[in-house]
This record gives structure tokens, sequence and C-alpha cells, in this order.
């Protein structure tokens, strides 16, 4: 006892002698443009931070003795370097981007020094995206993250994109990102009910050390959003406008016109009986069927917003409304939103609240692969000698029967403007938090943080007993209402201290997740009266049974319950450690298997700081990071049902229960191993700065459905775990200024990922699903697939690669399919360049995804023989006539325009159609001017910018479509593609 007493005495006194050889330093750090304080501004001497400014502005640091400079960095603004003497300073800093990579990470339930934090993350900042008119805010992360691949996917308003973090970790899980906005978590699909313009900044966690905070939800990457804050100083009212228009891009697949269909129809034995004069007549139509069923969308966004307050209570309000029509007609959104954010301090009480309110329209169209029914297909496959109206009445073109047109297909514009089809959704999320700082424990800190999120989504379409898919039915409507509820509660105790050299922070945490969700919905038929609604329904009976409706309905509930705790360690600003330790419950899990423990560990060293570094200045920062740890998936392939599910059967008339799903009381959460190892430097006085990160992501006891015989079991499967796949890769991003000069600068930034994925166990070697295989050793999404050899010129037979003798017939066998690629990108980034030029900006994003394949199952359906009745492919045109003719395209088979028997039938699982789907594309480009703030002050304004910028206005692929932008490894042919977009916008701040 007496020696540890000893030991602490001794401590306290080197600790006082250490703080004897330093010197306080006080001020104030201000906005140049409007002198509003700077709140969280990093305060560093020679890249080492010593401090972060309070809500007002204010600091008070100790910084060794002697010192005569500090640095001050901030998010949103320029670096500076300020002189310092004996009394208090004022620093005033001017927006603009800063350039230190020592600025914070938050990462929802800590807020650290980015130098400090061993973790893999990257900030975007939404004052770059938010101007960016999306209905999704999801779809403006493409190019801006290393590490970060998003894939727009559909360009239907409101559509969100699908986002991957460091490649897929599931097979029949999930793979979406956990989101968390103001510490609660949402769902992607929510982006179209909340205003991007309210988001502050995102935040992107990808490695262990940086996700396992979040336990079993992490395991897919974490993307932090913090809203907008007011900040202390007189009320500050923003307008933010845009109006833009969009349009369907290029179809790169080149179709017949009318001449060349009736040419090739009459060679192939005239199926339509035509004569002459109708033939000669119909040549000459060419109607746009493009023109008819799209348009030249326009789009109308609108926000206010107010902030302002004092330093004991701070405000940031905002109205937001958008309209945005589609390129399809009857397509948009519309969606209104408020926000309200609060802050207050009292002493040692910090407290707020934060309350959205959102409101969502959307109109849609199928993107399903259902022949002309869809717009996408309708404009490609519908004949150009057909016309979708009577040119004499004006009524939709009918012919063979009502709905159809000559080819037997349905009218396509019937289907689309006799039909509707929508969704509404209203979205609410509240949060409050109270945090308390102890006076008579110093560095404690309690806070706590509840908050709500709830759903309520609306959906109903109608099919028009007048359209051909309708009228077996006479019409029907189905329309259904579903509500989620989920309330999160997080409470903390927290330390934070520094003794000398050594720097010691850390919290323990409680958490509890709830989600309750309830679903209900019909289908009615029989509208025979007119209306279009519920009024129009024929009641069923045993007599009518083509008319009985179909009703549908659930619900779920599920919980979550935690306890982790956070550890940070540093000393002498060199050397850091972070520990994360979280136990997590779930009820989505059986009950042997409902509990798991997640950790994680990672270290930093300042290289650039130690001794031996003093004299190599050709680094301004270098810092080398390591970490290792667990996180878990439990968005399971089997839902909430791991447990015997019972659902109503009928037999003989006689209603009853029966067993629904097998359970699986052993059913556990997916687990996902991250290594990490990061470089961070910055050289030529910080004017090149860049990232390079090294990632091996395995997931272990990944989610598959073990088979069972249904004569012993009653079932097919059974959910369970087994097996495991990896990604491997390597994150390089860099910013270097070109040219920094008083009035000019040319800033680049880039970054490029390169993701290895590969299939280790399966439950069975192999899983082939449509032109795709699961296969070890493989990656996802791998195309299988005969291959396609050409044409035999003597007889016109197509023929392929026998892979077992490497051999060319004309036999085509399943056993011949090989490995042909994978539509996931494994490279893919951005390049974004920056010039301004005094009041001028102008900025320029390009993004590319490379060496990826997809099928084009949309150009197979447009040049295979079978399909007569639609227009094709001018690439049919081409196909083999007589001996001796060279061409790629077979002669036609069975089933082409009344042909005989099949002497070589068609085949459409073969590389004939895999294509380059790699792509470059000018994703956004912005050319804005900012008025000088002096003659505003004239208008009472205190800033306004105008601007126009567009989107995808170039692209740049080998593949054959309207957009190479999408997933999954077949393209159908009906997704709505990435838009070409063009708006004009204005911001004005009073």
């Amino acid at each position: 006892m007496r020696k540890l007493l000893g030991l602490t005495l001794s401590f306290l006194l080197l600790v006082s002698q250490l703080w004897a050889q330093t010197k306080e330093v006080t001020g104030k750090v201000v906005d140049s443009k409007d002198g509003n304080p700077v709140a969280g501004a990093t305060i560093s001497v020679n890249g080492r931070s010593v401090g972060v400014t309070s809500a007002t502005g204010e600091f008070s640091v100790k910084v060794p003795a002697g010192t005569r400079k500090l640095e001050f960095s901030s998010i949103g603004f320029n670096d500076i370097e300020v002189t310092i003497g004996d009394s208090p300073v004022t620093v005033s800093m001017s927006q603009g981007e800063s350039k230190s990579i020592s600025e914070v990470v938050v990462t929802g339930y800590t807020t650290l020094q980015r130098k400090k934090f061993a973790g893999a993350t990257a900030n975007i900042a939404p004052a770059e995206v938010r101007k960016q008119p999306f209905g999704s805010f999801d779809q403006a992360f493409q190019g801006q993250a290393a590490g970060v691949s998003v894939a727009a996917n559909s360009g239907q308003p409101g559509a969100n994109a699908i986002v991957r973090i460091r490649g897929n970790g599931s097979i029949a899980g999930g793979n979406v990102p956990l989101y968390i906005m103001d510490g609660i978590e949402i769902n992607a699909a929510d982006f179209a009910s909340l205003n991007q313009g309210d988001f502050e900044r995102v935040e992107i966690l990808k490695d262990a050390v940086a996700t396992a905070q979040y336990g079993s939800r992490g395991a897919n990457g974490v993307i932090v959003i913090t809203t907008r804050r007011g900040r202390a100083g007189q009320i500050q009212l923003n307008y933010d406008g845009q109006v833009g228009f969009s349009d369907l891009p290029k179809d790169r697949l080149v179709l017949m016109n009318s001449r060349e269909k009736i040419d090739y129809e009459l060679q192939r034995g005239n199926p339509y009986g035509w004569t002459a004069a109708e033939a000669d007549s119909l040549r000459n139509v060419n109607f746009s069927w493009r023109d008819a069923l799209f348009q030249t969308g326009m789009t109308h966004q609108h926000q206010i917003s107010a902030s302002g307050g004092s330093a004991a209570s701070r405000f940031f309000a905002s109205l937001s409304y958008m309209d945005q029509e589609g390129i399809v007609k009857t397509t948009g959104l519309k969606r209104y939103t408020a926000r309200i954010n609060v802050d207050n301090t009292i002493k040692n009480f910090r407290f707020g609240m934060n309350l959205q309110a959102g409101f969502s329209r959307i109109t849609g169209t199928s993107e399903a692969n259902t022949f002309l029914s869809t717009p996408l297909n309708a404009i490609r496959w519908s004949n150009p000698y057909e016309r979708a109206y009577d040119p004499t009445t004006g009524d939709f073109q009918q012919f063979g029967g009502p709905g159809y047109l000559i080819s037997g297909q349905p009218n396509g514009a019937m289907e689309l403007f006799l039909d509707y089809n929508f969704s509404n959704q209203i979205k609410a999320v509240a949060t409050s938090y109270l945090e308390y700082q102890f006076p008579f424990l110093k560095g404690f800190s309690a806070r706590t943080n509840w908050g709500v999120d709830y759903t309520n989504n609306e959906s109903a379409g109608f099919n028009d007993p007048r359209t051909a898919g309708a009228q077996a039915r006479n019409g029907s409507l189905g329309r259904s209402t579903a509500y989620n509820f989920r309330y999160t509660g997080t409470t903390s105790l927290n330390y934070k201290q520094t003794f000398g050299k050594h720097e010691v922070e850390g919290g323990l945490f409680t958490e509890v997740v709830k989600n309750q969700s309830r679903n209900f919905g019909f289908t009615a038929y029989g509208f025979t009266n007119g209306f279009r609604n519920e009024a129009g329904i024929t009641q069923g009976s045993t007599a009518n049974a083509n008319y009985i409706p179909a009703v549908s309905g659930g619900g779920s509930r599920n919980g979550l319950l935690s306890y982790f705790g956070i550890f940070n360690y540093g000393y002498d600003e060199k050397y850091y450690i972070t520990l994360v330790g979280r136990r997590d419950g779930s009820s989505r899990f059986g009950v042997n298997n409902r509990f798991a423990n997640f950790g994680s560990a990672g270290i930093t060293w300042s290289v650039k700081d130690e001794r031996f570094m003093e004299n190599v200045n050709f680094f301004d920062d270098l810092r080398l990071r390591a970490s290792i740890g667990t996180n878990g998936n439990n968005i399971t392939a089997a839902g909430d049902f791991v447990t015997p599910q019972f659902g109503a059967v009928s037999y003989a008339g006689v209603g009853g229960w029966a067993p629904a799903t097998p359970g699986n009381l052993n059913y556990r959460w997916e687990t996902n191993r991250t290594i990490n190892f990061g470089v961070d430097f910055s050289i030529l006085k910080r004017r090149l700065s860049g990232t390079v990160e090294l990632y091996d992501r395995k997931t272990t006891d990944l989610f598959q459905d073990d088979a069972l015989d249904p004569q012993n079991s009653g079932f097919g499967s059974i959910p369970s775990n087994f097996g495991s796949l990896r990604n491997r890769g390597i994150e390089v991003t860099l910013r270097g200024e070109v040219i920094r000069t008083k009035d000019f600068n040319w800033t680049i930034t880039g970054n490029i990922t390169y993701n290895q994925n590969r299939i280790i166990d399966l439950l069975r070697d192999s899983v082939v699903a449509g032109v795709t295989i699961l296969k070890e050793g493989k990656p996802l999404n791998t195309l299988y697939l005969v291959e396609y050899a050409g044409v035999n010129p003597a007889n016109g037979n197509a023929q392929y690669v026998n892979k077992f003798d490497k051999t060319v017939t004309m036999a085509y066998s399943p056993s011949y399919r090989n490995y042909f690629g994978t539509s996931d990108a494994p490279w893919f980034g951005g390049i974004t360049s920056t010039w301004t030029y005094k009041g001028f900006d102008l900025s320029a994003q390009l993004n590319f995804f490379l060496d990826r394949v997809q099928y084009n199952n949309d150009k197979n359906n447009l040049t295979n023989p079978t399909y007569y009745f639609d227009n094709m492919h001018v690439e049919v045109l081409k196909e083999w006539r007589q001996p001796g003719d060279i061409t790629n395209v077979p002669r036609p088979s069975s089933g082409t325009l009344g042909g005989t028997a099949p002497a070589n039938p068609y085949q459409s699982t073969t590389t004939r159609f895999l294509e380059d789907a790699s792509f470059w594309r000018l994703r956004n480009v912005t050319l804005g001017y900012t008025f000088d703030s002096k003659l505003l002050a004239k208008a009472k304004m205190r800033s306004a910018r105008i601007f126009v910028q567009g989107q995808n206005w170039w692209t740049a692929t080998k593949f054959q479509s309207f957009d190479p932008e999408t997933t999954g490894a077949s393209l159908t042919g009906a997704q709505y593609p990435a838009l070409i977009q063009t708006t004009v916008g204005v911001n004005i701040g009073f």
C-alpha cells in the first residue's frame, strides 16, 4: 500500500512539472463572412491537436512554452495559421474546404479527432452533394468515397440507390449498410421522404474498429448522418431553389425501322399476310413510341431554412418542397418536409431535440420484364409501323382484340395511361438527448438519447379492364397499407481527461432497439361500372369465383438489447489505442444463440511526430493505422421466422392451421471479421494528401437454406448457418492542390478501389441460378454460360465450345457452361476537379466502374427469331441466309415465322449476349458564381450564389442499352435508366 501511495504521489509530481512547462492561450474563432462563432474547430501546434473550440467559438488551450503559432482547421473552412502573443487572440476563418487530415470523426456514439482514430472512415460533405437534384440522397454518394460502391439501379423518381461498402458480405442475408441519422436507425427507402438539404455531414464507417460499436448491425458498414445545427449569433435565413429538366439517355441498342421490319417479315413468309399495298403503306409509318410514352421531365426543388440563437440556446429549422416529373409519362415524385433542431446549454446540462416530418407521393411504373406492358419494353418491342393511337379518331389503337396491337402484344400506351400505380409515405423522426457534466467528478459525464422513427406507407395499383393484361377478371385494384415503428434508447456514462502526455477517453453504454410493423392488403376484381377505386369492385362468390378478392396481412416485432464499451487512449500525441466491446441480444434468432459478443482493437502511430522525423521535411503528416475486429449481420434470410410458424389452410372446405415454416433454434448470426491497415499522409506543405487502406473482410456462418426431405419433414428447406466468403481489397484516396493563388485555385480529388470477392465454403459445391452460379472459389454474381463460337458458314447453325476438349461443336449442352467474370465491378472510383477564380467556381466529377460483365437479356429478346411479332435488333438483318455467308447471327430456328421443326434450336444461355458493362460517366458538372458580400450588403443580403449543373451528360461504355449502371448479372431491359439532367439554381442568405 505504501509503495502504491508513493508511486501515485510521484506521478502527480511528474504531471505538475510537465504542465509547468506550458502556457495557456485563450481566444475566439469566428467566420470571416458574418462574424458568427465557429464551433468545433480543431486547434493544433505543429500538427498536434491541443483542443477544439466551444459552441461559442471560444477556446482555452495549454501549449508548450515558446509556442509562437497555432493552426486552426474546421470542416467547411480553409485552414489558417495564426501568430500568438500574450493576449487573447481572435481568429477569422474563411469558408472553403479544410485540407487538414486532423479533423473529427463522428461515429454516432463518439466524436474523435481523425488523427487519433484507427478506424477506416470517409467523410462526404453534404454541401457538395445536397445541391444535386436526386429524389434519394444516397444516389449522390457515387464516386465520393473509396470502398463505397453506389449504383443508381433505377432512375425512377424517389428510387433509392444500391450501396455496398467493401463488397457483398452475405449470400442470402442483407448487404445494405446501416444508416444512422442523429443516433437512430433509418432505412434507405426513407430518403424519398427526407430533405437532403437538412444534412450537415455524412461519415462512412468501413472497418471493424469503426463499426464494432454497432455490433450485430455493423457487418455491412455504417453511414452516419448528422443533421444541421443552429449556430450562436443573429438569425440567418436561407433560400435554396432549383429548376431542372431530365431526359432519357440514348439507346445503344439499334432497332429496325418500319421498312426494315416489313421487309424482314416478307422474307420470312409474310406471317400477317400483308398485301403489296399494305406493306408499302406501313413502310412509311415509323411511329415514335418513345415520344408517345416518354417526356422531358421537369423538377422543382425549394427550401427555406433559418438558424441562430445564443450560447445558451440554438436552433435550426427548415421547410422544403420537391416536385420531380419522371421521364416516363404519369410518373413522378412530390415531397414535403419540415424540420426543427434545438440545442440548449444550462450550466452543466446540455439537452435538445430534433423533429422531422415528411410526406412523399411517388407515382411509378412497373420495371418488371412483362412484355410491352412496361414502358421501357414498349418503346423497343413495339413495331414501328404500329401506332399507339388511331390516326383518325385519336383513340387507342386496337387490333385482334381489345387492348392488343397487330402483333398480338399489349398496347403499351393503354397500359401506361389507363392504369395507375402510386405509393404515399408519411415519415416522422423525433430524437431528444440530455447530457450532464459532473462538476464534482472531473472528466465524467452522462448522456441519454432517445428517438422514434415512424413510417406509414400506402400503395395502390389499378389495372384497367380495357387493357390486355386485366381483361380476364375485368380489371383489378390492389391496395395495401403498412406501418413500421422503431424506437431507440441509448444511455452512457463517459469519461474524458488528459494527464500530461496521457489522454484517456471512454464510455459504457446500454442500448435498446425495438421494431414493430403491421401490413394489410387486398386485390379485388370486376370493374365493370367505370369506377377506378373501391366503388367499382364486383363482389365475389362461389358462383362468381373469378372475382373473389385476395386478402393478405401480417406483422412482426423484434428487439435488440445491447451493452458495450468504448475505450480510447493516447500517449504523447503519437500513439493511440481504441478498444470496443459489445454484447448484443436479438429476438431474430433462436433461444440457443440469441446473444453474441463482438469487439475490435485498433492502433494509430503518428510517425511524423517522432524525434527521428524532425529533419524529414518531405512529410507534413504521416500516420500508420491497424485494426482487427468482428461484428455481425442480423438481417437474416429467414426474417424473424426462426421458430416454427403456423398459417391458415383449407382442406375440403374446412379451415385450420398447419405448420408454415420450420424453426431452427440454433440459427445464429453471420459473423464478419475485418483486418485493416491504413496510411494517412500529406506532403508539399499539405498540397498533396492521401490515404491508402488494405483490408481483409471474411464472413462466416452464412445464412443459407439447408435442403430437407419434404416427404419426411413436410418442408423443402430449413434456415441454417454454413459457409464463408471473403472480400479483400485496397483503397486509395488522393487530394492535390495543383494551383493555389490569391484569386485562382485548382484542386483535384480522386479515389479508386479494388475489391476481390470470393466464396470460400458453401452447403453445396455450386448453385446455378439463371445465367449465374454460386461456386466455391468464384465471386458472387459469376456469369455461367456456354461459350458461343459463331456460325457455321456451311449451314448457318450456331456453334459452341466444348469446355472439356476445347473443340467447336454445333451440339449445344448445358454441361459446356463455364465461368465468364462477374457483374460486380472489382475496380471503381471517382475523380473530381474543382476550379475557383474570384467569385466563379467550376467542378466536374467523373466516375468509373471497370472489369465488369453483364448478360444483355434485352438484346437476347430483340434478336430471338421466335419473337418475330415484336420489333427486332438490326443485327437480325445479318442472319445467315445461304452457304458461305460469314456472320455471327445464326439462321432462324423453330418458331420463326411459321418455321418447321428445329434442326438448330435457338439457345440464349451463351456468351453471345455477354457484354463488357464497364463504364466511365461524367456524373456531375457545376458552374457557379458567388456574389461579392460588399455588393450584397447594399441589398441587405448576406450571401448569394447562382449555378447551373448537369448529371450524366456523358457516358462511355460498350454495353448496348440505355444505361450500364444496373445491378445484377442479367439486364431485363425494363429498368428505368439513370437520367440526363440539367438544373439551374440559386442560394440566397439573409
